[in-house]
């Protein structure tokens, strides 16, 4: 491993709230690949005597430790496949925004004057409407289903990539080690890439990872207002939306899918403030040498 991956891993790890924000993801991604190893996973019955039965904590029935739902079936089954469908949309969302944002935002950040005007005035444009508003009106357009609700959601989740990146190379591209690029006679591709972009990665990753929190909360809202999902798929939002009408009867129904939301975002959002405090003591630390 890279002596400095290794020490800025180090510092992240010292705080237990990250090491245990740390597990829980790791906990969340090996839920999320269940259904892949075992497809058996995927074969949601419905079992009406079971109807919103109360979870029951026995090795002799795993099905049964998060209850049942409305219909009889196994709310475990049913976590694990929206632990999958919840993380496939939001890592999807967040890598593409991040590929579009980061282009978008080079390019204004880089060669400015007309291109930045274009870049800026559709952010602003977009930045006018409040965060889900655009989303839940695409997705109204488009309907349900996991591609329409990416789509969504990238709708607007770029911005954030591309004023990052922006910022980053407006600061950067009148810098010496810049000027000195081009005296070589590098050309501006391979500035940009090979001298620019590295040095807005630990922002842009800082990002991603809040960004990640917050698309999973913005896929759980979708769906949860019955615009997300609904092509037969399951998320933690439809889980919620589907308890709503149970939540003095059966709360459990709710209690599972809103735990699993809390302890994913808060975990995501840990370790992104962890990460943003070592790379700011590190970068401190370099501007003082």
């Amino acid at each position: 491993m890279n002596p400095l991956l290794k020490k800025i891993l180090a510092r992240v790890l010292k705080e237990n709230s990250t090491r245990l924000s740390l597990i829980i993801l790791v906990f969340w991604a090996i839920i999320a690949c269940l259904p892949a190893l075992f497809p058996e996973l995927k074969e949601i019955s419905i079992d009406l005597p079971q109807t919103r039965r109360p979870p029951v904590f026995s090795w002799h029935e795993p099905l049964g430790w998060f209850g049942y739902d409305s219909v009889g079936s196994s709310v475990l089954l049913q976590m694990i496949g929206g632990a999958r469908v919840s993380l496939l949309v939001g890592i999807s969302v967040v890598m593409v925004s991040a590929l579009v944002g980061s282009t978008l935002g080079a390019a204004a950040g880089y060669w400015g004057g007309w291109v930045d005007q274009c870049v800026s005035r559709v952010m602003e444009l977009l930045l006018a409407f409040p965060p889900l508003v655009l989303p839940i009106a695409l997705a109204a357009v488009l309907g349900g289903g996991v591609f329409n609700t990416i789509a969504a959601l990238c709708l607007g989740g770029w911005i954030g990539s591309a004023k990052v990146v922006r910022g980053q190379f407006r600061s950067l591209r009148n810098r010496e080690f810049v000027i000195a690029a081009k005296a070589l006679g590098a050309s501006e591709t391979r500035i940009i890439i090979y001298h620019l972009l590295p040095m807005t990665l630990s922002p842009l990753l800082i990002h991603t990872i809040f960004s990640l929190a917050g698309t999973i909360l913005a896929e759980a809202g979708l769906s949860f207002l019955g615009l997300g999902l609904g092509d037969g798929s399951v998320s933690w939002g439809t889980l919620l939306n589907e308890a709503r009408s149970y939540l003095l009867e059966s709360p459990h129904l709710a209690i599972f899918p809103a735990a699993a939301i809390l302890s994913l975002v808060v975990s995501l959002n840990f370790i992104g403030e962890s990460l943003r405090q070592v790379l700011d003591k590190r970068a401190a630390s370099v501007e003082l040498d």
